[in-house]
Order: C-alpha cells, then structure tokens, then sequence
C-alpha cells in the first residue's frame, strides 16, 4: 500500500484531518498501522487480538482527534500508548469472560488451535519468554519500554509526550528494564506453554 501523505508530516495531515480530510486519515493510518500492530501483537497472544487493538486505536484517534498530542510532528507515540491502554482493557475484559464461563456447566471439551496460532507468531524460547514477561509488566512499564527502547524515542520525546520531567522518564525507564530483567529469569515462571500472568496492579 502506498502512503498519499507521504511528502507530508504528520502535523500537516492531522490539520486536513481537523477539517473533515478522510484522505490525509487514511494516509495516517497506512503510515502508522504496521508499527501499531507489531506493538499490540507484544500485548496480546494472537495477531486477530493485535488487528482488532490496531484497528480500534485508530477509531480511537477519530473520536478523539481534537486532543491528540502531537510529538516532533509524530502521532506515534500517542498511538502507541493508546494502543496499551486499549490492550489492557481488552485483557480485563477476557479475564471477567473466562471467569464467567467457569462458573458454567462444563461441556465436552472442544480443541483450542489459539496456542498454535501463537506459536506460529513466535517459535524462539526466548522471544516467547520476553513478550509473557512484558505482558506482565504494569502499564506505566509497558509505556516507557516501548517508547524509549522499541521505538527508540529520545527522553525529551517521551518527557513531551507523557507531560513528565525528563529525569521521571529516565527513573521510569531505569525501574521498568530492572523489572524486566527479573522477569526473564526463568525462576519467575514465565516458560513457554504456561499461560501468561495477569498484569500487575498499577501503583499510584
């Protein structure tokens, strides 16, 4: 797919997009929509789960398109961070699903193929190790590891885009990579084929 925007910024499209541009939207969302995908596809299990949050993020931006932030002429960053917000929503509510149906007669049981979608997502021990640790992380984690180091945004960037000082990024960042860390010690659990944890519960 062709980006039509291309020659413009981002900045220059959501002004057309401000006053009714269908056009400059659809060349935001072919600019941006892989980068949004691979990031929810670190949040969920499947890519039908990480298309569904792609495409919500995006209708997201729609509704909320008079207060989007804008960072070094990017909506990347804001993307991304709607896209956890998004995702951890949509976690909350399988887990109230699958509670629900416990508590219902038990049927026959039917073959789940889920487990082997994911696995065809990723066969590495290591990477499938890295992404239950990091669905595990609380939210503010999840944010400031996919800002500052997946998408390799500098402080200033993350500090504008947050509305934080640039030293509560870097605490931020130092605390979530130590987190991380101890995650991926195989001692914590997190080993191919066990379910991944719940989310922590965020702290104040």
């Amino acid at each position: 797919m062709g980006d039509t925007g291309k020659a413009s910024t981002d900045g220059e499209l959501w002004r057309r997009v401000m006053d009714g541009d269908g056009t400059a939207f659809a060349s935001l969302f072919t600019r941006h929509q892989d980068r949004v995908f691979v990031h929810s596809l670190r949040l969920v299990r499947t890519p039908f789960e990480a298309e569904d949050i792609t495409a919500m993020v995006f209708l997201e931006a729609w509704r909320c398109r008079s207060r989007i932030r804008l960072v070094n002429d990017s909506m990347l960053g804001w993307l991304l961070l709607t896209a956890t917000n998004v995702a951890r929503n949509k976690l909350r509510s399988n887990l109230r699903y699958e509670r629900l149906l416990r508590k219902l007669p038990q049927c026959e049981p039917v073959p789940d193929h889920s487990d082997s979608v994911a696995d065809t997502v990723d066969q590495d021990r290591r990477s499938e190790l890295l992404h239950r640790a990091y669905r595990s992380l609380g939210r503010r984690d999840q944010e400031i590891i996919a800002l500052c180091v997946l998408e390799n945004m500098s402080t200033a960037e993350v500090s504008e885009l947050l509305g934080v000082p640039s030293g509560t990024v870097k605490s931020r960042l130092s605390r979530a990579k130590q987190k991380l860390s101890q995650l991926m010690n195989p001692q914590a659990g997190f080993l191919p084929g066990h379910a991944p944890l719940r989310p922590e519960e965020e702290t104040p």
